[in-house]
């Protein structure tokens, strides 16, 4: 830690209290609606109206970064957050908590899009993987660290979301004692911009790879708190299980990003869609026999399921110009937001037809989906190839400005586009456009 950049030490003591906050309000939120007695399909559209406000806090406090700095930003978001998580516990309506959950996930989007573009600011190519490697630690475990401290107190109080606040708060002492401005560095190199159609083209099972795994991992954070309460678990084994679910993904990110390094990463995509389509019928039946088995069961499926955004980024990747990296994988992110955004409200509906198990089901679909369509472009592809580029893991929870930290690349300021008019690049590309 000391041989990083001077402010990078001090950020993440903000990063580490803000996700213990995070982490810990992801799981309360879920057990405490299914103890009030919120319909399943009510504690979904509030999940999603989380996502909401994360895409749209994602493109308007970009611009503000730029305007107004990286502190007065991280300050505001942080504030933002302690405010909304203390009415939670003094308000308990869906449609109020439908409000702040909206602006939550907008000020989570910028205290990321700070710390991101902060940390891609104050690396080079000379030490970015090793700040790189801290980011991810940090932000895995802190996030399973927040889900350990619901047992703290009793989750039908106002306890916990006080905690919630105290910790958001926190995280603006580290910045508000140290003497400084943000980071020294800052790079205003315009990318290539690139149709997602033209990306489409290129990788397809990268850009759907993407969507289904916003689709997948929202609303399994969103549900599965919901899911435990439901089925009887204790709160202690609540947080227990996302606790471990996370952390799990920490191990199987490297080891399946390893892996596919060897091999076509849509494969290895491929097979991981199999594992959760076969894991996603057999929980149902391990949730029934003891809680250990549905752990051991339900960590084979995370670690598939935090890993399919990174192999999807990855593949795409592959398939890309390095002047065309930034702008294409904000639209990857673009849509694995819109897949954030529908996957909590859809998962609640199964679970409202189907049951607490319906989650799974849910869950199961959506990656027996995916294997299909990986299946069919297998099945079509002509023998093209691509030399591919060294995997790159990515936190459990991954933003637009994550790109920026990846070693392979100088960071790059992005301006996001969704219209996302393309230069005209046909013959730099050349043969590589064929059947994927």
């Amino acid at each position: 830690m000391r041989a990083l950049p001077a402010t990078l030490p001090v950020l993440f003591l903000c990063e580490i209290s803000f996700l213990l906050g995070h982490g810990l309000i992801m799981t309360l939120l879920g057990v405490r609606m299914s103890l009030e007695g919120f319909p399943s399909q009510m504690a979904g559209l509030l999940m999603s109206s989380f996502s909401l406000g994360f895409v749209a806090g994602s493109y308007w406090l970009e611009k503000r970064i730029r305007s107004v700095g990286h502190i007065r930003v991280f300050a505001a978001c942080a504030a933002s957050l302690a405010v909304t998580a203390m009415l939670h516990g003094l308000w308990i309506n869906p449609w109020a908590w439908l409000v702040w959950r909206l602006i939550g996930g907008g000020a989570t989007a910028g205290l990321l899009m700070v710390m991101e573009s902060w940390v891609s600011g104050e690396s080079s190519n000379d030490n970015r993987g090793r700040v790189l490697g801290w980011y991810m630690v940090i932000s895995t475990t802190s996030l399973a660290g927040g889900q350990w401290m619901l047992n703290l107190a009793d989750p039908g109080g106002p306890v916990l979301f006080s905690v919630v606040g105290m910790l958001f708060a926190l995280s603006l002492v580290p910045l508000s004692i140290h003497r400084i401005h943000g980071p020294s560095r800052h790079h205003d190199v315009t990318p290539r911009k690139i149709r997602l159609s033209t990306l489409y083209r290129r990788a397809p099972v990268g850009l759907v790879g993407a969507f289904t795994g916003g689709l997948m991992v929202q609303a399994f954070f969103a549900m599965t708190p919901y899911y435990g309460q439901e089925i009887g678990l204790t709160t202690a084994q609540t947080a227990k299980f996302m606790a471990v679910t996370t952390l799990v993904a920490l191990v199987a990110q490297w080891g399946l990003g390893r892996v596919s390094d060897r091999l076509d990463r849509r494969r290895v995509i491929l097979w991981m869609a199999i594992v959760m389509t076969v894991t996603g019928a057999l929980i149902s039946a391990a949730a029934g026999a003891s809680f250990w088995l549905l752990l051991a069961i339900a960590c084979g499926h995370t670690a598939m399921l935090h890993t399919l955004y990174s192999l999807s980024l990855a593949h795409t990747n592959d398939w890309l110009e390095p002047e065309e990296v930034v702008a294409a994988n904000a639209k990857l992110m673009i849509w694995y937001g819109i897949g954030s955004v529908i996957g909590p409200f859809s998962a609640s509906l199964v679970m409202q037809a189907a049951g607490p198990d319906g989650l799974w089901l849910f869950l199961g679909m959506a990656a027996f989906a995916l294997a299909m369509f990986v299946m069919v472009r297998l099945h079509g592809e002509r023998g093209k190839s691509v030399e591919q580029e060294p995997f790159v893991a990515q936190p459990v929870m991954e933003t637009p400005h994550f790109a920026e930290i990846d070693p392979r690349y100088e960071p790059q300021q992005l301006e996001l586009d969704l219209e996302g008019e393309e230069e005209h690049t046909a013959d730099a590309v050349g043969g590589r456009q064929g059947v994927r």
